[in-house]
């Protein structure tokens, strides 16, 4: 199935793949595409048409976002969902060029960014879903911010022994580490104020440059009587 004709050159690509999909019976295989059939039904019309091109096939489905990639990052962590509620999907996203190319079995998708989504989900099998450092990129460039919840986890290589460096998602993560800045800075904070304490009472008599012109600084000015009309005549 496709909803556009002519991707562009870069998009998100998303790649949801049944786990052990090849080894299952033959029954089984039937229900496990009805199962995603169900999935993407469910994801897909809330991403407008023309905004995604969507092929599936082989016990997977590779949905190519165009220029969003924060929409693309949403609709697998919603998928991931539903891999959580029994539907065993292994996810995985890359950023990279895409074609839409004519087969003898109809429309597919090719290049790099359906190759490497392809190998990402395929080690995607325990965290359910990985993302290559290009995706997290164009994360940074259209949604600064966003990027923030990826984590590394570690890397992975294809059958030419490229590797790609991989992220899962950690929507606690932005809240961690500003936790531990507060902290490191309190931390510091009481380190200095301790030193200067400690200073101060080991070296009473030590030098202090400053202290006239913070003597005569923090010394108020006196002020000059009032006088009234009486006075002045």
């Amino acid at each position: 199935m496709t909803d556009i004709e002519h991707p562009p050159t870069l998009s998100s690509v998303v790649l949801l793949r049944l786990r052990d999909y090849a080894r299952r019976p033959v029954a089984e295989q039937a229900r496990l595409r009805a199962q995603l059939d169900a999935v993407l039904a469910v994801l897909l019309p809330d991403m407008p048409a023309r905004q995604r091109i969507v092929l599936d096939g082989g016990g997977a489905a590779a949905v190519a976002v165009l220029g969003n990639a924060p929409a693309a990052l949403d609709l697998a962590e919603r998928a991931l969902r539903a891999s959580q509620a029994g539907v065993e999907l292994c996810i995985g996203i890359d950023h990279g060029p895409v074609e839409l190319t004519d087969g003898e079995a109809g429309d597919a998708l090719a290049g790099d960014g359906v190759a490497t989504a392809a190998v990402i989900a395929a080690f995607a099998a325990d965290g359910g879903l990985l993302m290559s450092r290009n995706f997290r990129t164009a994360l940074l460039q259209t949604a600064p911010g966003v990027q923030s919840a990826l984590v590394p986890a570690g890397q992975v290589s294809d059958a030419s022994l490229r590797t790609y460096q991989v992220f899962g998602l950690d929507r606690e993560a932005p809240r961690r580490r500003r936790r531990r800045f507060i902290v490191a800075a309190v931390v510091c904070a009481v380190v200095l104020l301790t030193a200067a304490m400690t200073l101060r009472l080991t070296l009473p008599d030590r030098p202090r440059p400053l202290a006239s012109y913070l003597d005569s600084a923090t010394t108020p000015t006196p002020k000059r009587p009032l006088r009234t009309l009486r006075d002045e005549r």
